[in-house]
């Protein structure tokens, strides 16, 4: 099975700076913590692919929620209490690679809900979405949530995830992890329950989420 991520990708103590491509793909946005950014992007990749028959969306949905977990801090740069509405609007305004002018305010979207608020069409920004641009953003920024959930802490301790097929019902989804040796994930397992109201909502199921031991 080919892996989706090098050894050196899930290295992320040791790649404390961006490298000149990820500055090329966040058009020159930066972040607090790119170990954090990549982390999260890289759960935010498994997800997708674990909550595939939920979703059924496709890979340029995919490189989407990776641009927007990516770059879902950067409004940091401004301020804590309100960074998410700093993202999206910084993304929306940036010179993103590879990417539609509309994709680029999706990925604003997508990053935009990473925390706090579910989209509601009572927001300007969601409601300017066409409908399935609203049901895509809804889809990944739920993922998105979960995903920066279960790096809390900042420091990786979630090493994979997958879907639990045998524990997945038309009522619930199961999600097993990975997780480092003698870690704790009390504090990443409550937030995650926490931002899982999204998921809830759009997938209409629970979310399970499990250690595999």
């Amino acid at each position: 099975m080919k892996k989706l991520f090098s050894d050196e990708e899930l290295d992320w103590q040791q790649q404390p700076q961006p490298t000149a491509e990820e500055l090329r793909l966040s058009g020159g946005l930066l972040v607090e913590d790119w170990p954090h950014a990549r982390q999260v992007m890289r759960l935010s990749t498994l997800l997708f692919e674990a909550t595939q028959p939920l979703h059924e969306l496709d890979e340029r949905a995919l490189h989407l929620l990776k641009r927007a977990a990516f770059l879902h801090n950067t409004g940091m740069m401004i301020e804590s209490r309100r960074h998410h509405k700093h993202s999206f609007r910084l993304i929306k305004d940036a010179a993103l690679p590879d990417v539609s002018s509309e994709e680029r305010y999706e990925i604003a979207c997508i990053a935009r809900y990473h925390r706090r608020a579910m989209p509601s069409l009572s927001h300007e920004e969601f409601a300017a979405l066409k409908r399935p641009a609203r049901r895509r953003v809804s889809a990944l920024a739920a993922l998105l949530r979960i995903a920066d959930a279960l790096d809390y802490s900042h420091d990786g301790r979630v090493l994979s995830l997958a879907a639990a097929p045998e524990l997945c019902t038309a009522d619930s989804w199961a999600i097993a992890l990975t997780i480092r040796p003698l870690s704790d994930l009390d504090v990443e397992l409550d937030k995650a329950y926490e931002k899982a109201d999204l998921f809830e909502k759009t997938f209409k199921r629970k979310l399970n989420l499990l250690i595999r031991e």
